[in-house]
């Protein structure tokens, strides 16, 4: 977390403070993406380097699966598993841009029109970052893993992803939505290719894709494995390996022409040689070179796992890495040119940029590049204001968080670290710097810090919202919240409403030095409120209260009617008033209607226009004086709307059918 945070201060630079030189047009990539082309041939354009010198090294938080990409002048961008997405100046190996997306950067990005397009975060979205102002264009979110890299062919966007869906995203315009998807129904993480309007990939359900450019499935062939090596198109031909270890050449309508058995998983995507022929690596620990009829050419012995795709120079030499931290340079005869030790697996493919540079990361977040550059010191410190003393041969001076000494000559160089006031000062260390070579020294400042204070507000809902007021205000909401290094003293947590549910009362507690104080607050859910329906209709008998069939007067056949000189329907109103729960009394010396209801009293005569409601009178029918209670059938019948409405339910007329629907809904609580 701690040099999480120190990147930070690396989005206070941008391109415009980059003091590069311009390459010549020819050199300007269109995209820059994994693999180098559409095709995903992973050939250069450029030679490499013919030895192992390191040019510079940088070291990122976290592992690093990506492989490098670059922009217009030559910046390479690294991405790693912390989500941090950074450029750096290709001769000096400063920073010069970063961004962070969080988490959970395993795809390669892609540079387009001087636009990054990243997949990952958790959680997850596809992220278009504008690479001369560090600004975020737009994210949509992905509830999935991206493993896969993305793809730009015509301004469309194609990439897979671990839920097994994969995207299209139209690049013409910068709204934050999907163009289409489709459903694999199995994770995905090999790279998409293209050609003709075809968009070719494998996945974890053991087969081959093809898609239309418009999402549209043309064909799937069985591979027998998991397909995660991304597909090389050549020729009208794909070739791809397989976990079953085996490697294919297919046609492009999806016909298997040929295959090669190795002896171990393939995760290696094929590169392309000038002759045809294609290099990969296995699991078995060889790097295979095969004809374009998959008969074996040569093989490498590289003694280890080979998870990397190929990087194929102009001239043919084949770079790749291997499980044990080993970069090696092959001649396409299979002969070594150079091998250089990482420090960690290498999981990421190298990339070779317009200076001819060779660019790769390891699984420890270490960035390389290796060209024509000898005697490198570098340091690494996870504080600004740190300083140290190189003595050796030469003496050097040094402070901040990465310092970097080229052309020092070899010899023995201890590194004394200088006191920074609240942290453990490091311990010196020794190391030799040989010939063309380097050395790195790396320390970490230990913060002394008083034991700190936190607080954890738990909740049963994640809609839940809350406010914990003491000496600090904070605000949260989830599940699960914790605030750390929080002051000392008294704090409540008030929780906010959650329609339909119970609010948790207030919760007031003592925070001591060192202690972590947990509240809680559970959310109850209230009960839905009871509701009755009635449905009458003019001139029937019976009438439904929530579905059951009753009759409106027992015995009598009363039913509603409309009074023509009125216009109104009237009701028979015991068995309504009864039927939702209320009680009725006739007082026939007044010829009077009582209804009790929930607490309303509502009382009625006959023949008057007026009525009584919670001892307040008012007009029956405001819009027609003339409307009053009445007898028919000698049974009280009253005017259905004002009824209902006195006592708090809705009433909906059909005309059509002739049907009144009388709602109640009892209040909360």
């Amino acid at each position: 977390m701690k040099k999480f945070l120190a990147f930070l201060i690396i989005l206070l630079f941008a391109f415009p403070l980059v003091d590069l030189q311009l390459l010549s047009s020819e050199t300007i990539l269109t995209a820059s993406m994994f693999r180098v082309n559409p095709a995903r041939t992973g050939r250069a354009s450029l030679e490499g380097p013919k030895s192992n010198e390191l040019k510079w090294e940088h070291r990122l938080d976290n592992h690093i699966f990506a492989s490098p990409v670059f922009d217009s002048r030559g910046v390479v961008f690294f991405a790693s598993t912390d989500g941090i997405f950074a450029g750096f100046e290709p001769q000096k190996g400063t920073t010069v841009f970063s961004v962070s997306i969080g988490k959970n950067i395993y795809s390669t990005p892609i540079i387009y029109k001087e636009n990054a397009y990243i997949a990952g975060g958790n959680p997850s979205y596809l992220y278009k970052f504008n690479l001369s102002s560090a600004t975020k264009k737009w994210k949509i979110p992905i509830n999935a893993d991206f493993y896969s890299s993305p793809l730009i062919v015509n301004d469309m966007l194609y990439v897979g992803a671990n839920n097994g869906f994969f995207y299209a995203k139209n690049l013409s315009n910068d709204l934050a939505e999907i163009e289409w998807k489709y459903d694999i129904g199995s994770p995905i993480y090999s790279s998409p290719a293209y050609f003709a309007g075809k968009v070719i990939f494998g996945a974890d359900d053991g087969y081959l894709y093809c898609l239309t450019d418009e999402g549209n499935l043309l064909w799937k062939t069985s591979l027998g494995g998991k397909v995660r090596a991304t597909p090389l198109i050549s020729d009208n031909y794909v070739y791809v390996g397989s976990t079953n270890g085996d490697f294919y050449k297919l046609t492009l309508g999806g016909d298997i022409v040929n295959k090669f058995k190795t002896n171990g998983a393939i995760y290696s995507s094929a590169g392309l040689l000038s002759d045809g022929s294609l290099a990969f690596g296995s699991y078995d620990g060889f790097l295979y070179i095969l004809s374009d009829n998959l008969t074996l050419l040569h093989k490498f012995n590289a003694g280890s796992k080979i998870y990397s795709s190929p990087c194929i120079a102009s001239d043919d030499t084949i770079y790749f890495g291997t499980l044990d931290g080993t970069l090696y340079a092959v001649t396409d005869k299979g002969n070594e040119l150079f091998e250089f030790d990482a420090r960690a697996p290498i999981y990421s493919s190298p990339a070779i940029g317009v200076d001819g540079t060779l660019y790769f990361g390891d699984d420890s977040g270490w960035t390389y590049a290796i060209g024509s550059q000898t005697g490198i010191i570098t340091v690494y410190t996870n504080l600004d204001e740190a300083e140290y003393l190189i003595e050796g041969p030469k003496h050097y001076y040094g402070k901040g968080k990465t310092y970097i000494v080229r052309g020092a000559p070899e010899g023995e160089y201890t590194i004394t670290y200088k006191d920074v006031a609240g942290y453990k000062t490091p311990p010196s260390k020794t190391l030799t710097l040989k010939g063309n070579g380097s050395i790195h020294f790396e320390a970490t400042y230990e913060k002394i810090v008083p034991i700190l204070s936190a607080i954890v507000v738990t909740t049963n809902l994640d809609e839940a919202t809350f406010t914990i007021t003491g000496p600090v205000t904070y605000n949260g909401s989830g599940k699960e919240y914790t605030v750390k290094n929080v002051p000392v003293g008294t704090y409540t947590v008030t929780f906010g409403d959650v329609k339909g549910y119970e609010t948790p009362q207030s919760v007031k507690k003592d925070v001591k030095e060192g202690e972590i104080v947990t509240f809680t607050g559970q959310y109850k859910k209230l009960p839905e409120p009871k509701k009755t329906e009635i449905v009458l209709q003019i001139g029937n008998p019976y009438m439904y209260v929530n579905g059951v069939k009753k009759e409106v007067d027992p015995g009598r056949g009363t039913t509603p009617i409309i009074v023509p000189k009125w216009n109104r329907t009237v009701v028979p109103i015991r068995t309504i008033v009864e039927s939702l729960g209320g009680k009725i009394a006739w007082n026939g010396k007044e010829r009077k209607v009582t209804i009790l209801f929930n607490g309303n009293v509502i009382n009625l005569w006959i023949g008057k226009n007026s009525a009584e409601v919670n001892s307040k009178y008012c007009l029956i029918d405001s819009g027609n004086p003339e409307v009053t209670p009445i007898i028919e059938n000698d049974r009280t019948t009253v005017p259905v709307r004002f009824v209902a409405e006195s006592i708090g339910c809705t009433v909906k007329w059909d005309p059509d059918a002739k049907k009144i629907t009388i709602t109640y809904i009892e209040p909360a609580g």
